[in-house]
């Protein structure tokens, strides 16, 4: 795993965990605080019924039953139940409660399939009282919030590491890009750079390789220039201008010996250093495809550049890839940035890029240019 995927799994892993104790705590605490005010209202209903009968008892008990059972209905409507007596008798009692409740504590019982918080007293003359609050829709409904709370929590995660995710590829691409870019104009300037310290040659040549080494070097400092402000300025880092496809073409065949060009095209309005880099990266998987000293084909035709190989071609699904980077399926396929960025090329010159390939045939990739890029009339 590389550097950046680990920092990447570290930090979303670290926010994930601080986001996901965070609402823990928030969670718990609003539980605990929701669990006390339903067992404050319980005892706050349970204490006003219990001064209510003891009121009564001061009459005569026996005589005020129906009085008791209409009051029972009143609690019963409101979520809650009691049941009433004296010794063995019990005066009032619809869905009672257990009798073993103990008086001064709160207990949290299942009736019927029902929550309900249950607490027993002692009245005057000997009069017990049992009474039970049936909370269950407000225990669901909290349970309800601490499960949305745990998702919102686990949707922003997902938010955030997409986010991050995205930023670190915007980031980390120009620098990928740059580093693939840089390969070949560098090992040009270390071929001639040997060149010059190993071998003799004539003035001319000597000449030959010091211009070379310069051109590469000025090439080298545009091409970083652009591939760093590529992905955020598509438009600004094109520069137009009148490019001859012969000096093109005898610029690339100093890098890829192998090379054979037919040009018929003399003069294309482009962008020089972002498409010597385009069919730099073109020509150089060509030659990779192909046998050692094989040659490969740049022709260009007015509005078309192709690229033309007769190495080991492509699987339909390496195709499928090539011709459009962006939904390869497996993972494994994609073999650099050096593909993804020709589209990018071709599509700031108003130019498609397309490839045609057969196993053990070749490949021909074509630059089919716009409007925007026609041939320019000399």
């Amino acid at each position: 795993m590389k550097l950046r995927q680990k920092s990447y799994v570290l930090t979303v892993a670290l926010v994930a965990a601080v986001l996901f104790v965070s609402t823990f705590v928030l969670v718990l605490q609003n539980l605990r605080a929701t669990f006390s005010a339903i067992e404050s209202r319980a005892i706050g209903e349970e204490k006003a019924l219990a001064l209510s009968v003891d009121g009564m008892l001061a009459q005569t008990p026996e005589q005020n039953r129906a009085a008791y059972v209409r009051g029972f209905a009143l609690y019963d409507s409101n979520g809650a139940t009691f049941a009433l007596g004296r010794g063995e008798k019990t005066w009032v009692s619809i869905e009672p409660v257990p009798p073993e409740v103990e008086p001064g504590r709160v207990h949290r019982i299942t009736q019927n399939g029902r929550t309900v918080l249950a607490m027993a007293d002692t009245l005057s003359d000997g009069v017990w009282l049992r009474f039970g609050l049936d909370v269950t829709d407000e225990l669901d409904r909290t349970v309800r919030q601490a499960i949305g709370s745990v998702l919102v929590c686990t949707l922003l995660t997902a938010g955030i590491a997409a986010a991050l995710y995205f930023m670190l590829e915007r980031v980390n691409q120009p620098v990928e890009r740059l580093a693939h870019e840089l390969r070949t104009p560098l090992t040009v300037i270390r071929g001639y750079g040997e060149l010059l310290e190993r071998a003799k040659l004539t003035p001319e040549q000597q000449h030959t390789a010091a211009s070379y080494i310069v051109s590469e070097s000025e090439r080298l400092g545009e091409i970083s220039q652009k591939l760093l402000t590529l992905a955020d300025a598509r438009k600004n880092v094109f520069q137009p201008e009148r490019v001859k496809l012969n000096d093109l073409a005898a610029h690339l065949k100093q890098t890829y010996p192998t090379l054979e060009t037919e040009i018929g095209w003399d003069t294309m309005t482009a962008d020089r250093a972002l498409i010597l880099s385009m069919l730099g990266n073109l020509i150089g998987n060509a030659v990779k495809a192909s046998d050692p000293g094989a040659p490969v084909r740049m022709r260009a035709t007015p509005g078309v550049i192709e690229i033309i190989d007769h190495g080991s071609g492509m699987t339909p699904e390496q195709l499928r890839y090539v011709n459009d980077p962006s939904h390869a399926k497996n993972p494994s396929i994609r073999s650099g940035l050096g593909v993804p960025l020709c589209h990018e090329i071709a599509a700031l010159h108003s130019a498609t890029l397309r490839f045609a390939s057969k196993e053990g045939e070749g490949t021909t990739a074509t630059v089919r240019f716009g409007a925007d890029a026609a041939p320019m009339a000399q």
